[in-house]
């Protein structure tokens, strides 16, 4: 009988002595009915636990991240937008990222007609110009990037003019 006590004991005070509480612990430990109950109890622990935090790496977006730099109301048709890319929110950029910004847009600010995305303040300025001068073509030829034209065919230019174009929601 005293040996399954003992171990059962053993335990008990091996529990007691890893926790990290600050109070006094009372066990009470009964073995089989034919025995008598045992009271053991241990001193307060000082143990300290320490906990570390690790800050999470920085999460890069699904998709680049983006802001209407002009919208042109036409409740006839669609707005007319021109969407500048945020170039701190991405690493690299795809013809699918580009997809994904014309389609998060359309989604989350409708009626959308028309998109121009680009990637420098420049080329939003210029963008909708209709006669744009030597500065401005050059500017347009790095940084426009795709549209949206009648709001669901997504046609690439400039650095992705080489992608097929693609219809929104397909």
């Amino acid at each position: 009988m005293r040996a399954r006590v003992v171990p059962i004991i053993a335990v008990m005070l091996l529990a007691t002595a890893c926790s990290s509480s600050s109070e006094a612990t009372t066990t009470t430990t009964r073995p089989p009915p034919s025995g008598a109950s045992t009271t053991t109890t241990a001193a307060p622990s000082t143990t300290t636990s320490t906990t570390t935090t690790i800050a999470p790496s920085t999460v890069i977006p699904a998709f680049p991240e983006y802001r209407i730099v002009q919208r042109i109301i036409a409740p006839e048709t669609g707005d007319i937008v021109v969407l500048l890319l945020d170039p701190h929110s991405y690493t690299s950029l795809s013809d699918l990222d580009l997809y994904d910004v014309i389609a998060d847009a359309a989604d989350r600010f409708p009626p959308i007609f028309e998109a121009y995305v680009v990637d420098s303040q420049a080329a939003a300025d210029a963008v909708l110009l209709e006669d744009p001068d030597a500065d401005q073509l050059r500017e347009l030829a790095a940084h426009y990037l795709a549209r949206l034209e009648e709001g669901f065919r997504i046609v690439y230019v400039g650095p992705f003019e080489d992608s097929e174009e693609a219809v929104l929601g397909s």
